[in-house]
This record gives C-alpha cells, structure tokens and sequence, in this order.
C-alpha cells in the first residue's frame, strides 16, 4: 500500500520539505490512514498543515548551526480524549538531502497532558556551544490551562546533542517561562510572570549555563470610580548557573516542569 494517497500532503511545514519521503524512511511501515493523519503501529501521525495549527503535527527547522541537517519533531499520538492525550514524540537528525533519519530519539509520554494541555512543539536552534566542535539544539514545549479565573502558560526547554552516533539528552524540561494567575473574570486579579534567560558560559568540563530569572507581578482592581487599573512590579532578578558535567545539566527540581 501507498504510504500517502493522492494529493493527502496538500501544505507542509515550510522548513520539511519532502515530508512523504522524511516520514517513509523513519517509519516504513506507516499507512494513510486519512487526509493528514498516518498510523505506524498503535501510533497516528499527524502531517503538517499550513491551513491550521495542530500541536501533534510534524515540526521541522533547518539545523543552522549544522548546515545540511533537518530537525523533525514526530508526535506519535496514542489516543485523544476529552480529558486529556497520550502519547510519545520522536526528535530525529535527517539528512535534508535525501530525507534519511541519521540520529533518533523517543521521548516515551511526552506528548501527554490533561487539564493542562500541550499547546505547542518548536525547535530553539541558537547556539547552544556545549565544548569544542559539540552543538546542541533545543527543543521547546507550551503548555496552556483551560481555567479563565486561574490561566496558566508556560513553556519548556529540553537540550539534545548528537553524540556517539546517537542523541543524547542534555537538558530536560527547564522551565524558560510561566505565567500563573487568578482574578474575578471581571477586573480584580493577579499575574505572576517569570522568563528565563540562557547564556553560555565557560566552566570545568565545557560550557555551563548562565540562567538569568526575571519575574514580574501584575495587578489590577477597580480605582473609586469603578475604572479597572493594572500596575506591574518587577521583582530583582536572579542568576542561576547550571553546571555542565561533560556529560549533561542537572537544573535544581524547582526550575523543571512539575
């Protein structure tokens, strides 16, 4: 059986590419399964769409630090319910040339959520520097709530390297931003935003990582005359520094997602 049926891709992500012959050679066994969606085992693959915004499709970016190298992000959905989705995500290092996996790794659950859900998959290519001729990339992951009086964002950040003709996980789930807050869905509330910041820095065993934190309080209540004002306060910001044991960053719990 085909892999894809007729005109099934009709936009991708504007950086994969070929995505019938990237997901063909990762998965061979993969059957169309309907327009968009594809079934490797017990597992539904989701194809990129320029028409919609679907956090369980293929994300692809042009590794820039590794010219000739194609970052692919592959959900493998388990089942979709309306309390929440299982499922895992495959990172791959293909060959943009000829669209072949080179390196892989299967991150088991990561797709799952529940009342808090995964609103979103990127690839963070700046140049994470880890030591001499050792590159790594990122991978980010949204997360939004679903409750209006307590909204909740934020956003993830594991590290990988290729290495020893594998992929490594360098950093795992670093937390680069979270918004947590609550007010009456009227005026009266509370947000708490805190962004964090990375730099590379020299340390023992190669690059450690400088984490900047910066947080900011916003609050807003009726004034006298029954008008809604927002004030925002800046709290001092912090530096963290992650050590770098040659082999990968342990962030304190309190930096990780939950």
């Amino acid at each position: 059986m085909a892999l894809l049926a007729p005109n099934l891709v009709k936009a991708q992500d504007r950086e994969c590419g070929d995505v019938e012959t990237i997901v063909r050679l990762a998965y061979p066994g993969a059957v169309a399964q309907s327009e968009g969606f594809l079934r490797a085992g017990d597992r539904t693959i989701t194809l990129p769409s320029d028409t919609s915004i679907n956090p369980h499709a293929i994300v692809c970016r042009r590794w820039r630090g590794r010219p000739g190298l194609l970052l692919v992000a592959v959900p493998l959905i388990a089942q979709v319910r309306s309390d929440g989705t299982s499922g895992d995500l495959d990172v791959l290092v293909v060959d943009e040339a000829s669209g072949s996996p080179r390196q892989r790794l299967r991150l088991p659950h990561a797709m799952d959520d529940d009342a808090i859900r995964l609103s979103g998959v990127s690839f963070d290519t700046a140049p994470y520097v880890l030591g001499s001729d050792r590159l790594a990339f990122g991978v980010k992951r949204e997360w939004s709530g679903s409750s209006r009086p307590n909204p909740f964002l934020e956003t993830t950040l594991s590290l990988f390297e290729v290495r020893a003709g594998g992929l490594s996980r360098v950093l795992e789930d670093l937390v680069v931003f979270r918004s947590t807050g609550s007010w009456d869905l009227t005026c009266a509330g509370e947000t708490v935003a805190t962004e964090r910041i990375l730099r590379m820095r020299p340390g023992q065993h190669g690059q450690d990582i400088s984490v900047l934190e910066r947080r900011t309080r916003s609050a807003s209540k009726p004034d006298k005359g029954g008008e809604c004002r927002s004030t925002d306060r800046a709290e001092p910001s912090r530096t963290i520094l992650l050590p770098f044991d040659g082999e990968r960053y342990q962030p304190p719990r309190a930096l990780r997602r939950d």
